[in-house]
């Protein structure tokens, strides 16, 4: 326990290596002085029937309003000692305290004490970053990589071509459906123009198999078992009739190999394309390296540097990552194992991954402080132009919908985090 220079009394207990709880004590001189100006203000302005504006006596002023008076006061009083005690203990929040405060013990002639309870931020000191020994591997790329890449450069511009036959593997079918278990229509189970890529993840296993061999204008009746897993309980593990009926079948047109095509990718022929698919690749095999190394340098960082992260911060970083999850189920997207949990259990499942993020960036901060590395206005700028060029969308409404939904500073700490990378691996030793 000690002074500081603001008169306020502070104890600090540590309930864990990031949880503080901090008793604050704000002296009796400071509480008289608060009280005496607030009464003072509320002397001045109250209008009570019988006295005129500010001669109501002190004696009416506190009996009327002295419970308004201290509450307000205390609230100042508090938030004002808050922000002094965790300047002077040298604490940085991780998120809002948790305050324990009796504004009724506000009392003239007595010292007023109050309860907090805070998640900080650990200070890490992070050394042994640079000349660190690293698996570094030169990138090399074959000829089958680059075939790879030019059949993905042909897929990317297949076209779906109706195909008057029934349907086979690789196809789309555009199908009306409904279901139900029973005989019980099960609700939102209808669909019309829905379609089913044949060899692809579908809502209910099976769904596709069932639809190979046939062809436009067919219908179908079939019967398959709903996963004992499934989101919606009143039909987890049951049997689930399916009527179906096929609007179309499209077939999957791949474009020819040849000078033409290279031609509509502004290459002047083949030989042309097949240089920029190299390069393409480099860049791509670049990039997985510099992945990999990433994670090697993290690794090694936060296993010579353990340290406990604040429960909020982790529960925030949690939240954003399922929330992603969310987002890609809704653009088609599913991942793995995730359909059959349920909120609980998926929170279980990624609290180790959010814990790891948490540290990676709290690391990668302190090596950043202490390496004094920004990032410049053009640094910043040219990022989102290069991201803008890669989605294909216009500069301006990126840059428009970075700043409104505030991921500016998200933005400049992964470019910040990427310049560490880079100095980190320039100035690295091959391992041997």
């Amino acid at each position: 326990m000690h002074d500081t220079k603001h008169h306020i009394k502070i104890e600090v207990e540590d309930l864990g290596p990031v949880k503080k709880r901090l008793s604050i004590t704000i002296p009796s001189e400071s509480v008289d002085e608060g009280l005496k100006a607030a009464y003072k203000d509320a002397r001045a302005t109250a209008v009570i029937a019988g006295f005129r504006k500010g001669a109501v006596p002190l004696s009416i002023i506190k009996a009327r309003f002295g419970e308004s008076v201290r509450y307000d006061l205390a609230t100042k009083m508090v938030e004002q000692s808050y922000i002094h005690a965790i300047q002077d203990e040298r604490l940085v929040p991780a998120d809002r305290p948790s305050v324990d405060v009796k504004p009724e013990t506000l009392q003239e002639g007595k010292a007023f004490s109050y309860l907090v309870t805070v998640e900080v931020t650990p200070e890490i000191t992070v050394d042994g970053y640079l000349g660190m020994e690293l698996k570094k591997e030169a990138v090399e790329v074959t000829d089958k990589d680059v075939e790879e890449g030019l059949k993905g450069v042909q897929d990317s511009r297949a076209e779906f071509k109706e195909a008057d036959r029934p349907a086979r593997a690789g196809d789309i079918v555009t199908v009306d459906f409904d279901a139900s278990v029973a005989g019980t229509p099960i609700e939102g189970s209808k669909a019309a123009d829905y379609q089913v890529v044949i060899g692809e993840r579908t809502p209910v296993p099976g769904f596709d198999d069932a639809i190979v061999g046939l062809s436009k204008g067919a219908v179908k009746e079939f019967t398959l078992k709903f996963p004992e897993k499934h989101s919606r309980e009143e039909i987890a593990g049951k049997d689930g009739l399916f009527k179906v009926s096929v609007k179309s079948v499209k077939e999957k047109v791949i474009p020819a190999l040849d000078d033409e095509f290279a031609k509509d990718l502004d290459c002047e022929n083949l030989e042309k394309l097949k240089e920029k698919v190299r390069e393409e690749v480099v860049k791509v095999k670049e990039a997985s390296d510099k992945e990999r190394l990433k994670n090697e340098i993290l690794d090694k960082l936060i296993e010579k540097h353990p340290f406990e992260v604040p429960e909020v911060t982790v529960n925030r970083y949690l939240g954003v990552i399922l929330g992603n999850l969310v987002d890609n189920l809704r653009h088609g997207i599913v991942t793995p194992g995730i359909a059959e949990l349920n909120s609980e259990e998926l929170k279980a499942k990624y609290r180790d991954v959010a814990v790891r993020r948490v540290k990676e960036d709290m690391v990668l901060d302190a090596i950043a402080a202490k390496e004094k590395v920004e990032v410049t206005g053009e640094e910043f700028e040219s990022a989102i132009r290069h991201l803008a060029a890669s989605r294909n969308v216009p500069f301006e409404s990126l840059l428009a919908r970075i700043e409104r939904e505030g991921s500016v500073d998200i933005v400049r700490d992964g470019l910040k985090h990427e310049k560490v990378f880079d100095k980190i691996i320039s100035e690295s030793r091959k391992a041997a």
